[in-house]
This record gives C-alpha cells, sequence and structure tokens, in this order.
C-alpha cells in the first residue's frame, strides 16, 4: 500500500510541475483562475491513480459469504427428510460426514447462505440444508392407551424399543402422518401413534431458524432426500403389488446371503402400509414365503381392476461395482409414465443412483392388462448397496418413494 501511495504522489508531483508555469498575464484574475485549474486537474489525476492502482487489489479479494451466528438462546430444528446428509461445509461441495434421520431434533450453532450447522450428538458439528428441516416444537402430552409401545420409526412394522404406561408425560418434538417423535419423563425417545396420547398444549422452542417445511421440486443428487409433505388421499385407488419369487424360487442371494424372496416381501409389506394409510385398497400377490406362478401374478391384476401393479425385485451381476435402481414396462403407452415416475421418486427417497426405466419382455408386464412396471431396487452383488437395501429404513425410503410416485403418475394423468 506504501508503493502504491509513493507511487501516486510522484506522479502527482511530476504532473503538476509542468502546469505550474508563471503565466505571463500579470492580471491576479487570470492567475486564481490558472490556480484553480491547476488544482482541479491534480485532484482528477490523484484519484485516476488512486483507483486505478487498488481496485485490482479490491477485485483480488472476494466479499466474505453472510453468516448469521445464533445466539445464546439456541434455536433447535427437526429433520424433516428420511435421510440427509451431513456435510463438512455449508454447501453441497462439503465433505459428506453422516446422515440424520427422520424426526431428529439439533441445536442449530450458526446459519449461513441457506444452510445451518448443527450440533451433533458426538460434539461434533457439522451442516445440514436447512430446506429438509423445520422449527422443533416442544408439545407435552399424556399417554391416553393402558400401555403405548415406542418404535424406532414412524411405522408398526419399525421395532419396539420401550412401552409408557397410561398417564405418563411425554413431550413431542414432531409430528408426522398420525406420528410423533418424542421423549418421555422416563428419558425413552422414539416414536408413537399420536392416536393414543393426549396433548395438553403447544410451546414453540426458541426461533432463529428460516427452515419451513417445503416441497423441492428436484434435489440435487448428492441431497436426494425425500421430503415429507402431509398425506395426500389414494383414496379409491386399487394397487397390486407383487413380491417378486417365493417359496421353491429364491431368486438371486445377496452377498450377505440373504434370498431375494425375502427382502421383496418385506418391501411390499412396507409400501402397502404406506398407501393404506393414504387410504388405498392394496392387494399383494403374496403374503407369505409362497411360490405363486408368474401367469396367475398378472390376472390377480386384472380380476381387481388395479389401477397400478407394481413388482418388486432386486438386481444381481457379477460385477459387484454396478448399482442403482432400474424399472421395466412393457407397453410404452400404457406403463412407461407409471415407470419412470415411480422409478424417479424412488431413487430420490433413497438416495440410489437412478439407471433409467427400459422396455423389459417379462410375463408379468406382458400378460397384464392393467397399467403396470418392475423395479429392481439395489444390486444384492454390491456390497455397499446391499448394506443399505437390507435395512428397514430402505424399505421406509422404498414405500415414500413408490407413494410419491404414485401421486406424481395419477397428477400427470389428469393434466
Amino acid at each position: 500500500m506504501s508503493i502504491l501511495m509513493v507511487t501516486v504522489t510522484y506522479f502527482a508531483a511530476k504532473y503538476a510541475g509542468t502546469i505550474t508555469v508563471e503565466s505571463k498575464f500579470t492580471d491576479i484574475n487570470l492567475r486564481k483562475t490558472e490556480e484553480f485549474y491547476f488544482h482541479m486537474r491534480y485532484a482528477k489525476l490523484v484519484q485516476f491513480l488512486m483507483i486505478f492502482c487498488l481496485l485490482p487489489i479490491f477485485t483480488f479479494f472476494p466479499q466474505e459469504q453472510q453468516t448469521a451466528y445464533a445466539n445464546a438462546n439456541l434455536s433447535k430444528v427437526t429433520v424433516i427428510a428420511a435421510n440427509l446428509n451431513v456435510r463438512e461445509d455449508a454447501g453441497l461441495s462439503g465433505k459428506i460426514l453422516g446422515l440424520v434421520h427422520l424426526g431428529d431434533t439439533f441445536e442449530v450453532m450458526q446459519e449461513k447462505n441457506g444452510w445451518d450447522q448443527i450440533k451433533l450428538t458426538d460434539n461434533q458439528t457439522g451442516w445440514v440444508s436447512n430446506r429438509y428441516v423445520t422449527s422443533a416444537k416442544n408439545i407435552e402430552a399424556t399417554v391416553e392407551a393402558n400401555a403405548l409401545n415406542v418404535r424406532e420409526k414412524p411405522t408398526v412394522l419399525s421395532k419396539a424399543i420401550g412401552q409408557l404406561k397410561q398417564e405418563e408425560k411425554l413431550t413431542v418434538v414432531f409430528e408426522y402422518g398420525g406420528w410423533a417423535k418424542m421423549e418421555s419423563a422416563s428419558g425413552i425417545q422414539g416414536w408413537v401413534n399420536t392416536s393414543y396420547i393426549k396433548k395438553n398444549g403447544e410451546k414453540q422452542l426458541t426461533s432463529g431458524t428460516s427452515a419451513t417445511n417445503v416441497t423441492i421440486e428436484h434435489p440435487a443428487p448428492a441431497e436426494n432426500m425425500a421430503v415429507l409433505n402431509s398425506e395426500k388421499s389414494l383414496k379409491g385407488k386399487t394397487f397390486v403389488l407383487d413380491p417378486g419369487h417365493g417359496g421353491v424360487d429364491g431368486g438371486t442371494k445377496s452377498v450377505a446371503g440373504t434370498s431375494e424372496k425375502t427382502l421383496t416381501l418385506a418391501t411390499a409389506q412396507a409400501v402397502k402400509q404406506k398407501l393404506q394409510n393414504a387410504g388405498a385398497n392394496v392387494i399383494l400377490t403374496r403374503t407369505s414365503d409362497s411360490f405363486v406362478p408368474l401367469q396367475q401374478r398378472p390376472s390377480i391384476s386384472k380380476e381387481n381392476h388395479a389401477d397400478a401393479f407394481i413388482s418388486f425385485h432386486y438386481n444381481w451381476v457379477d460385477d459387484p461395482t454396478v448399482n442403482g435402481v432400474l424399472g421395466f414396462y412393457y407397453r410404452q403407452t400404457k406403463d412407461s409414465l407409471l415407470a419412470s415416475t415411480i422409478l424417479n421418486e424412488v431413487a430420490k427417497s433413497t438416495g440410489l443412483n437412478n439407471d433409467g426405466s427400459k422396455f423389459g419382455n417379462l410375463e408379468v408386464l406382458r400378460n397384464n392388462s392393467q397399467p403396470s412396471t418392475l423395479i429392481e431396487l439395489g444390486f444384492l452383488s454390491n456390497q455397499q448397496e446391499d448394506a443399505i437395501v437390507e435395512s428397514d429404513a430402505f424399505r421406509e425410503n422404498v414405500a415414500q418413494g413408490v407413494y410419491h410416485g404414485l401421486l406424481e403418475y395419477f397428477q400427470s394423468k389428469n393434466n
């Protein structure tokens, strides 16, 4: 900076020296006029040189991004996505540190450009997009049932991790689809059915986050999370869900040794529960580990005048690096829209790669008179993907994706 100022002074003095020539006129007014123009030109030269020399410096150093720090009373937010990436920095380019899940509640340390820095359970911090969180609630409630199961996830298929007694007190921090994420006075944390609790009143925690429960049109691939909206009705619709294989037909096996037939049945049951909660009539082609001939499956679809037939399978190839979800249809006009909408939403909700939908000459589709699709839900031959798809959380995410896919399908048909 000092070198610049010396340079400016030097050129200014030199320039001034060229114009301070004694005037030939002796009239005092002319001399004053000459001095006035001299000062004007000197000032403009200094201004020009300052701008010329300093502008590159200010351009080189970018302005800092805006950051809003939370006050002493930290706000709290609750995750409204099935799974949500936690990143090292605020932005999609930040390294992924781990995942947080639906109903998890965290203190917000600071906010930055649409991202919240949250305090994790291990006293570490990370950043999450505030499009997938909402302000936490603090609602006091009382158990009304004689005994109430506390579950790991908001579904009756989830494992029971505790039980509350009648009149026991609890605090609700988040509600979704008839379930409440809560903590009991005895310290039990989990999900309970809201039908069996009585809320005493609602008290909002310290505010400070601008996050709201919103619908994302299409999150970036790295943020393929299922945003949980209020339940929309599928009342009056009939769906036939087909758990692939069964009985003597075990299908393929995962690298962990699990039969495909076991995974397809568990997945179809999770999807059935989700669609029934939305008011749909749901029929499974098999409800146990039994063999159902291929030709019989599309017949069940026809007999029940299904609005959609969905067959669930899992994939296997010799290459252990291949991954992703894949959809099939038989007739372009009848089936392709159903296949693509369900596949797209399942890919978003599970976070797996979308390998696209394509024609498949498969019997359950070829002989099906109703709109139909077959979806391959990941590769059991990929060790990393297998660890994901064999989890309960994955099946819940598939159910969420199928639900949103069907909503999109019927909306597109009506437009």
